[in-house]
C-alpha cells in the first residue's frame, strides 16, 4: 500500500494561516491534496494537522484526517515525529509513504508517480525526492556568520574552486513537493540529519520551479509556477 501523507501544522508566523493563505483563489493546501489524489500509484491521501483549517479543507476534499498532537505542533517540532506518529496510527504493511508540505503548490503532473517509479527502478534506494537544481546557492558560493560577525566558508573548499557557478557540481535543493520513501529501509530512522527519515541512499526526480511557500514573494512566484502550468484563477486546472 502506498499513502501519500500531507504534513501542515497551524500557527506559522510567516504568513499567519500561511497553509490555507490564497493562491490563484484557492486554499494553499488544496494544491498538494489534489495532486497527491491524481498519482495513479497513491492508494490512500491522509494529513497530518494540528489546524482546524486545513481539516476542513482535507475533508472538503475527502482527505483522511490524522489529529497531529500539540506537543508535535510547535514552532520547533520535528517532521519526523509527525511522520512517526502518523506511522503509528495508520499502522503496518506501508510500502511507500510520500511526504508532501501543506505549503508548497508547485506539482507538475505526473511527479508523485516518478518518484515512486524511481524506487521500483532501483530497489537499493531509501527515498526519492523531488527536488530544484540551483548553482546560485551552493555551499562553495554561500558563507555563515560566525561569532566574530564575520564571513567564513561552511565547509572547506578546494582551491581550484571556480567562482563561477556554472562551473559547479549540481546543488540540489530540496523542496516540499514529495519526498517517497521506502518505509521498510528508513525506518527506524538511520539518515542524515535534518532528513533523518530519507535513509542514507537518496535519489531525486528534478521539479524545476518547485518551491515551498514562506513568504510574499513565495506566494507570487507559485502563482507565476500555477499559471504557466495551466492553472487559471479560480478556474481549475485547463
Amino acid at each position: 500500500m502506498n499513502i501519500a501523507l500531507l504534513m501542515g501544522r497551524g500557527g506559522s508566523k510567516s504568513i499567519p494561516g500561511k497553509n490555507v493563505c490564497q493562491v490563484l483563489g484557492r486554499p494553499l493546501a488544496a494544491y498538494p491534496i489534489q495532486a497527491a489524489q491524481q498519482a495513479e500509484h497513491i492508494d490512500r491521501v491522509m494529513v497530518t494537522t494540528d489546524c482546524p483549517d486545513i481539516k476542513a479543507i482535507a475533508a472538503e476534499m475527502g482527505v483522511e484526517i490524522i489529529a497531529r498532537p500539540p506537543a508535535l505542533s510547535c514552532d520547533d517540532s520535528q517532521m519526523v515525529d509527525g511522520i512517526l506518529h502518523a506511522l503509528d496510527v495508520i499502522g503496518p504493511n506501508i510500502d511507500y509513504l510520500v511526504t508532501m508540505h501543506c505549503n508548497c503548490a508547485t506539482h507538475r503532473p505526473g511527479l508523485i508517480d516518478e518518484c515512486i517509479a524511481e524506487l521500483d527502478k532501483h530497489p537499493e534506494a531509501d527515498a526519492c525526492v523531488s527536488g530544484v537544481i540551483d548553482k546560485a546557492v551552493h555551499p562553495f558560493r554561500t558563507r555563515r556568520l560566525n561569532p566574530e560577525g564575520m564571513l567564513e566558508p561552511w565547509l572547506d573548499i578546494p582551491v581550484i574552486t571556480s567562482s563561477n557557478r556554472q562551473s559547479l557540481d549540481p546543488c540540489i535543493i530540496l523542496d516540499g513537493a514529495a519526498r517517497a520513501i521506502r518505509v521498510s529501509s528508513c525506518f527506524p530512522v538511520h539518515g542524515d540529519p535534518p532528513f533523518p527519515y530519507l535513509g542514507r541512499r537518496v535519489r531525486m526526480v528534478e521539479n524545476k520551479g518547485g518551491r515551498d511557500i514562506h513568504d510574499i514573494d513565495d506566494i507570487y512566484l507559485s502563482e507565476q509556477y500555477l499559471l504557466r502550468h495551466g492553472w487559471s484563477v479560480d478556474g481549475g486546472n485547463e
